[in-house]
């Protein structure tokens, strides 16, 4: 029974690695680890009963058992009213945010009209090309292209710099004039922070999180572990007897959790 726990502590450690955090984050976790596991190898010599009892702490961030209030705004949004909502904190350097890209579309061709994706920016400050991509793609979204940036920028993830981004703003269609000026003004790094910090009173503090009607999922995870909470959201929302155009807003925006603290 311990080393089972052990494993699933590796396990739950491995899957809190999937995603892009700071260093001390990683120390965090780390410590969490090696003190978790300690506390298993001392009931394993120990034996008691009513120290077998006791749990391991629970993991940083929001309980993913919580619905947690995450409004959508001007946010861009990628089909129509539906059932599910599913809010992704992103960073388009971020590799295991790229990794998650295949999971999102097989989500999107499993449940079709069902759910929807809205997407917010959290550039983390040690991707230096985080920011200067996330204005990118802010001002694409200006002239409706924000999700034909986004697919370019995480198919080019090693070529973020400057000019790069000006050669995909003409690939995708957009007028260039417009959009430079655009990025120029920064214009649109305030409402990028903005989202940055409500990731942050929320506990994602990594990349990619995301809130599944308001329920949080960390990292690049497989397909399954999302499809758990999607089937668990859709079936309630549809027994809710609210209208499907305004689940998200009654349910999850106005009763949801407002931080996770």
């Amino acid at each position: 029974m311990i080393n089972t726990a052990k494993r699933v502590v590796l396990l739950a450690i491995g899957l809190g690695l999937g995603a892009c955090v700071t260093r001390s984050d990683i120390e965090d976790i780390r410590k969490d680890q090696k003190a978790i596991l300690s506390k298993l190898d001392a009931l394993q010599r120990g034996g008691g009963v009513a120290q077998q009892q006791q749990q391991p702490p629970r993991p940083r961030g929001p309980d993913p058992q919580k619905v947690y209030s995450f409004a959508i705004d001007d946010s861009p949004i990628k089909g129509g009213d539906a059932w599910v909502t599913i809010v992704e904190v992103s960073d388009f350097q971020c590799p295991f945010c790229k990794r998650v890209t295949d999971t999102l579309k097989e989500i999107e061709q499993k449940y079709g009209n069902d759910v929807r994706f809205v997407f917010k920016q959290n550039p983390l400050p040690f991707h230096n090309r985080a920011m200067p991509s996330a204005m990118a793609s802010a001002c694409a979204n200006e002239q409706g292209k924000f999700w034909k940036m986004h697919d370019t920028l995480f198919a080019n993830q090693d070529k973020l710099e400057d000019a790069n981004l000006e050669d995909y703003a003409k690939q995708i269609g957009v007028d260039v004039g417009r959009w430079k000026a655009c990025v120029s003004s920064g214009k649109y790094k305030g409402q990028i922070e903005s989202e940055m910090a409500r990731a942050a009173q929320l506990g994602a503090r990594g990349t990619p999180a995301f809130f599944i009607n308001g329920r949080f999922l960390s990292g690049a995870q497989p397909f399954p572990a999302f499809q758990a909470i999607i089937d668990e959201e859709l079936k309630k929302a549809k027994e809710s007897g609210v209208a499907k155009r305004e689940y998200y807003s009654k349910q999850v925006v106005e009763k949801g959790e407002k931080s996770a603290s």
